[in-house]
């Protein structure tokens, strides 16, 4: 049995400048599949690059932070800020949903506008995920679950990454990756299909090209691996700067010909 290795791009539809570095990355190298943001500023861009790439196979980047809903909440929403935005990130919204401060009842509408959004383009949805991995939530996760039921879809991301030597050099993604963990193991999202195992999370956002080949050689020998990616082109304008993701970098990474020789050399399969 050979290993079989889905690359999928996150954040597609966030911006334009990161748009087209999946495209490329897809185009030129090794992303095999991308997650569509329907809450993302440069959603009709993904989506026309989309229709005119049909070998890059779509999912769906659930959002419930970092962005503005599409259902109809108003400030007195318990999903939203008081800006009307969902919270500011993922630990925000555990946090509320911790102390019940969320309705389960606007989660399921909010992700179920974002599922349907991405249906109405007329994409074919392959999986579901997460962005910052709010699709494994405890509150949140069966909602997900239900939805993937409801539209028929079989697949989804399971971010329970196997621990790796290299992650004890980042103390910080350390502990967010034991917290997936965790949070993967309580929650109702078994019956739907996934792959073996996640890799990527310790090197989000800065994926370059010795850190690719770092991950590549520490993968098992066979069974089907996902790994995470977030390819894109430099943007000084873009809002998202403070995230400090080296977006270039990674697409650089994803189309190294070293990359593609060591995948050629070790009999490794790309698949969507």
């Amino acid at each position: 049995m050979t290993l079989e290795l889905i690359v999928n791009a996150d954040d597609f539809g966030l911006t334009a400048a990161v748009n087209r570095g999946i495209i490329e990355a897809h185009r030129n190298g090794i992303v095999t599949s991308a997650s569509l943001l329907a809450t993302g500023a440069a959603f009709e861009d993904a989506v026309q690059l989309a229709r005119a790439t049909p070998t890059l196979a779509i999912g769906v980047h659930l959002a419930l932070c970092g962005q503005r809903p599409l259902s109809a909440a108003d400030q007195g929403s318990s999903l939203v800020t008081t800006g009307g935005e969902l919270p500011g990130d993922v630990f925000r919204l555990a946090a509320r949903l911790l102390r019940r401060r969320v309705a389960a009842s606007e989660i399921e509408r909010e992700l179920d506008a974002q599922v349907q959004r991405v249906r109405d383009s007329g994409l074919a949805i392959g999986h579901l995920d997460g962005h910052q991995h709010v699709h494994v939530l405890p509150g949140v996760a069966a909602i997900v679950a239900r939805l993937a039921r409801a539209y028929g879809i079989a697949k989804v991301r399971y971010p329970a990454e196997p621990l790796r030597g290299f992650a004890l050099r980042h103390p910080r993604r350390l502990a967010e990756q034991l917290a997936l963990r965790a949070a993967s193991a309580a929650v109702p999202l078994r019956g739907l299909r996934r792959a073996d195992s996640l890799a990527g999370f310790p090197f989000a956002g800065r994926l370059d090209e010795a850190n690719l080949l770092t991950l590549l050689r520490r993968l098992p020998g066979q069974g089907r691996v996902e790994l995470m990616c977030h390819p894109g082109h430099d943007d000084p304008a873009s809002p998202y700067r403070a995230w400090r993701y080296r977006w270039r970098q990674e697409l650089e990474a994803l189309c190294s010909e070293r990359v593609r020789v060591w995948l050629d050399g070790h009999g490794v399969r790309l698949v969507t």
